[in-house]
């Protein structure tokens, strides 16, 4: 890409997004308690109360807020990342709506991941790819669709599943698009720049109140809306410079969300228990049953996804070491993390008081696993 942005138009991403995401928050906030639309008390909160679900409308307002001044003030030199939005905006357009619906009325699993695989294919047929840097793979282009909606439609997921703790999806992202626009300087790529740093002002302005203890959460609307942003930025990196390490770099600055998921995955296949079966033994949910309290869970996965991301960045870079590095950590942090549940699993007490579909902290999870299926990424 030709384009070439100044400080201001860079700054003015960042500034913008975290101003009108600030201001919108509250105002959502208020429309939502007033509509009742909110979580309600369960054992997979921690919140006794009713809290607000509506805040990712203000992350998308932010992100749009930034990315629209920043290409205001950049004029002609924008025009690439003005292509980039136009053909991917009806794919993202249909994820918040998605998400919109969804927080006002609970979706089904089935309909949530067939319009999440729609708009993924949408989003590769308007010109993004993931690729791997492997030939083999790449060249073929049915390969590279089922790979990129793949990791489109995960990665959508793979956010909503980190969005149980409060400061937790938004902090994450926050670090990962931080880590995206390093990634895109070293490309020199100043478009991708500005939509990582509106997106990370975002979430930097929604934080003001979803931090501990939160006043709001995102919902499904702001989950998956950063998911599948996050997702266009990884691919449009590969698609910059389409290397292996290019490919696993980007996968270890999404590495907390993707740790998370393949975690889900792999207890709930262990238990022979649906796949898209919520339950309540999230890496969060496993550190506050070991008695750490809301924001020491936030600085040890804030922690690790910070090394996730320096490791990643180095790794795009074409360093080999910080790859076996982050393969090793990924590896350990797997076996802590199920170890960790199988102790909650196994641990005596009283089950969690929890909503119907979910799987409690303690006691026999196999014997206490509802038949109801909840939404994917709950």
């Amino acid at each position: 890409m030709s384009d070439h942005f100044g400080s201001l138009v860079i700054l003015a991403a960042f500034i913008v997004g975290s101003a009108v995401s600030a201001v919108a928050t509250p105002i959502v906030r208020k429309y939502a308690v007033r509509w009742k639309l909110g979580d309600k008390p369960n054992g997979r909160r921690i919140h006794t109360a009713m809290i607000p679900h509506l805040g990712g409308i203000a992350i998308v307002l932010g992100t749009i807020g930034g990315v629209y001044i920043a290409t205001l003030i950049a004029g002609d030199a924008a025009n690439s990342l003005r292509d980039m939005l136009a053909l991917t905006f009806p794919a993202i357009g249909l994820i918040v709506v998605l998400g919109l619906i969804d927080d006002m009325r609970s979706l089904r699993a089935v309909q949530k991941l067939t319009v999440q695989v729609l708009a993924a294919v949408l989003i590769v047929l308007s010109g993004v790819a993931l690729y791997t840097g492997w030939t083999t793979i790449d060249i073929v282009p049915f390969s590279v669709l089922v790979i990129t909606t793949l990791f489109i439609v995960g990665m959508s997921s793979s956010v909503n599943l980190i969005d149980g703790h409060d400061g937790l999806a938004a902090g994450v992202s926050f670090i990962s698009a931080l880590a995206f626009a390093v990634m895109a300087a070293i490309a020199g790529t100043p478009t991708l720049i500005v939509l990582t740093l509106a997106v990370a002002g975002s979430c930097a302005g929604f934080l003001l109140f979803n931090f501990p203890p939160g006043r709001i959460f995102m919902g499904d609307t702001g989950s998956m809306f950063l998911g599948t942003v996050l997702a266009i930025v990884a691919c449009s990196l590969t698609m910059l410079n389409p290397t292996a390490y290019t490919f696993w770099g980007v996968c270890l600055v999404l590495g907390l969300p993707m740790l998370d998921a393949m975690l889900a995955i792999a207890r709930r296949l262990s238990l022979k228990a649906p796949v898209f079966l919520a339950d309540a033994l999230h890496m969060h949910h496993v550190l506050r049953h070991a008695g750490y309290s809301p924001r020491q869970i936030l600085g040890i996965l804030y922690s690790m996804q910070a090394v996730f991301c320096v490791l990643g960045v180095a790794v795009s870079a074409g360093f080999v070491v910080p790859l076996f590095v982050g393969i090793a950590f990924v590896a350990v942090a797997f076996a802590s993390f199920f170890r960790m549940m199988v102790v909650s699993r196994a641990s005596g007490g009283h089950v969690v008081d929890i909503s119907p579909g979910t799987i409690p902290i303690k006691g026999d999870m196999r014997s206490n696993i509802s038949s109801q299926r909840s939404s994917v990424g709950s």
